[in-house]
Order: structure tokens, then sequence, then C-alpha cells
């Protein structure tokens, strides 16, 4: 039992595999998990039974299994956390609350996977020959060089920031907010802009890997859209968690956590409330949010370990994304009752918003953002940053202003 509880402890506990063969450990179950979804022969009952040690192994790979770099073990665990979320719900909650059968057509999983960046022609629905409307047709206007373009600037971004950003030790992010407030926001304002080139090199690998792999090379702009759509310029959280944020995760998200607990709510409260959409809809959202929370929960208990997440940082996640949840319902209620004391040439006003709202915002994020970033800040996953080529110089740019470079960098420097 000592054993077991010490291999669960995640952190440095963790199997060293590497990269290639942790990546493996968790295809191989999701290969086989999909094969069985896609199959119409095998029985609900006989999937499910087969999907249990499948889904369990899944969701262990990033606990006991480590890439021994930082950066891909963020993305294990975001990948094992997000399948296992997806095909539970294909498995599991589907077939027992809404008796829908343990299956999917190859189709709807590649619209699914792809839904994030790419948008697909809606089939028809009307039932009337007479109104059919063809689907509408992307004409394909631009090559996969493109892609590399875009790919090379937000590489180029990624190296210049990161550059600045491994000045900084762990301890010196820990503490900026108390010692360095005006760093601490510039840092934060960096953080986002950032974290949007580095979701849009993602994103663009994928888009580089469908337009070579499955369109011959070229694609149509009008249907691609990038990952992340600069959230620095957000004016209300609403925009920046429905809109600017990368949506990679959104149908898992939506499959296991929005759909049923507007479900349940909706069928607990429907003999008792008049109208207990407004409610469903309310859980659902939060529902959302704390599945994310819960996700980058995982993320710093598989990377820090155990003794270390429960200690300084269990929960911080989850608060994060849960108080995000309540702001952006805040938000909804603030405009109801705008709309009805103020004209909608003030509420549009430049002043309203451009100024007031994104103060809104960006002091939201100030003072919760903390609670994000710190147990990224002690794992300190910018370390193994691919980008370095420009590190040099950056850190030379920093040393040729003296004493004002160190006083915008971190101890490292």
């Amino acid at each position: 039992m000592n054993s077991l509880d010490t291999l669960l402890q995640a952190g440095d506990t963790r199997f060293q595999t590497g990269i290639p063969i942790t990546m493996m450990i968790f295809s191989i179950p999701t290969g086989l998990l999909t094969l069985l979804l896609v199959n119409e022969k095998i029985s609900n009952h006989a999937k499910q039974f087969l999907s249990i040690p499948l889904l369990t192994f899944i969701f262990l790979t990033p606990i006991l299994f480590s890439c021994s770099n930082a950066i891909f073990d963020l993305l294990s665990s975001v990948a094992c956390f997000n399948l296992f979320l997806r095909l539970f719900e294909f498995y599991w909650i589907s077939p027992v609350l809404y008796g829908k059968p343990v299956y999917a057509h190859p189709d709807y999983i590649y619209t699914e996977f792809w839904a994030s960046l790419c948008k697909f022609p809606k089939p028809n629905k009307k039932k009337n020959d007479d109104d059919d409307i063809k689907p509408k047709v992307y004409i394909k206007d631009k090559k996969w060089y493109h892609i590399v373009s875009y790919m090379v600037y937000h590489a180029f971004i990624c190296d210049i920031v990161g550059s600045w950003w491994s000045t900084f030790s762990s301890q010196d992010i820990l503490v900026m907010r108390q010692d360095r407030p005006i760093l601490f926001f510039v840092f934060l304002f960096v953080i986002v802009f950032i974290l949007n080139s580095v979701f849009n090199m993602f994103g663009y690998s994928l888009h580089l890997f469908h337009c070579i792999y499955y369109d011959n090379g070229s694609y149509s702009d009008e249907q691609w859209r990038s990952l992340m759509k600069n959230p620095i310029l957000s004016t209300s959280l609403e925009e920046l968690w429905s809109t600017r944020w990368h949506q990679l995760l959104h149908t898992s998200w939506v499959a296991f956590g929005f759909r049923p607990a507007r479900y349940i709510t909706r069928r607990l409260l429907a003999k008792t409330v008049k109208n207990p959409l407004p409610i469903a809809l309310f859980m659902g959202t939060l529902a959302v949010f704390a599945l994310s929370g819960l996700m980058h929960e995982f993320i710093i208990f598989n990377n820090v370990g155990w003794s270390i997440y429960s200690r300084f940082f269990m929960g911080q996640q989850l608060f994060f994304f849960f108080i995000h949840g309540v702001g952006m319902t805040l938000e909804r209620l603030v405009a109801k009752v705008a709309k009805k004391y103020m004209s909608s040439a003030a509420l549009e006003s430049f002043l309203v918003k451009h100024i007031i709202q994104r103060i809104w915002v960006f002091s939201y994020a100030f003072f919760t953002f903390p609670f994000f970033m710190d147990g990224f800040a002690y794992w300190g996953i910018w370390n193994d940053n691919p980008f370095t080529f420009t590190r040099p110089f950056v850190y030379q740019f920093f040393h040729s202003i003296v004493p004002n470079g160190r006083n915008l960098c971190g101890s490292l420097l």
C-alpha cells in the first residue's frame, strides 16, 4: 500500500519515461477507446466494461509518468484530463443521462476535434426539397507557407518575451505582487500577451498538419481562425473567456460539464420553478469554470507533487476560475440594469466601452491572477521554453540600460 501511495504522489516520484514514450502511453488507450466508439457491432455494455481500465490508464498517465520536460508535461496533463472527460461522456454520461448509445460516427469525431480552429459548412435542416439550400463553399485562397509565416511571428514573440521572463526566478514571481506591484501589473499584461502567441503557435501547428495532410497544402482563410484572439483587448470577462480565449477544450467541457449540469438542474427544478432555464444556464456555466479549475489543479498536482500541492496550492485554481465564473454572472446582471437606466449611446461610448470596461477587466485580473499563477510560478514551466535564440541579445540589452534594466527584470539577470 505504501508503494502505491508513493506512486500516486506525482511530481518527482513519477517515472521519467521521456517525451515519445509518455505520449505513446496515453495514445494507445485513447486509440483503442476511439476504435471501440466508432464500432457499431459491439454492445453498449461490452464497450463500457472495456472502457474502465482504458479510461483509468489515461487519467493516471500524467500522475505516473513524466516527459522530463515541463512544456510536454503540461501538454500531457491537459491532453489526458480532457481525453478522459470527453471519452467518459461518450461511454458513461450520454448513455446513463440521455439514454444514448455508446457510439460516435468518425465524421462527428473529426468535426468536433477541429471545431476550435475550423468552421464547417452547416448541413441544411429543412425537410422541404424546394427550400433546399446548398451549404457554404469555402474557397481555398491560401497556402501552407502562409501558416508557417504566422508560426514564425508567434515563435519570435515567444522567444523575445520568454527571454525576458527567464530572468525571473520562481520566488521573484511569487512575491512580485507585494514587493513590486507596478512590475506585477506589467508582468500580467506581458503574460497574457505571450500566452496569445503560445496558444496560437500550437493552433497553427495543428492547422499546418491539417493543411498538408488533408487539404494538399492549401486552405480557406475564411474557414480557419486563430486559436487565440488577443485576449489583452477584452472589454469584459464574458468576451475574454467566451470569445478571445482559446476554445480548444470547449467541446469537452460543454459535453462533460455544461450540458449535464443544465439538464440535471432543469429536471430537478421543473416542478418547483416556473422557468428553470436561467438557473440551469448559470449552473452549466459554473460547471464549465469548475472543470477548468479542476484541470489546472490536476496540472499543478501532477508537476509539483502531492506534498507541495497539498500544503501550498490546493484549491487555488478552482477558486480562480470559480470567481471568474461569478464575475461573468455579475457582468450580465450589471448589463441588464445598465440598459434600463443608460442610453445605448452612453453604453457604446468610448469612455464606457474602451476605458471603464477595460479598467474593470484588468482590475479583476490583477487581484485574482496570483491564484492562477502561483502554482505555475513554483513549477517554473518557463525554464523549458524551446525558443531561446534571442536570449543573449535580450540579456545584453537589459544589461546595457543599467540600472533601469535590472528594475525591469528578475533576479536572474
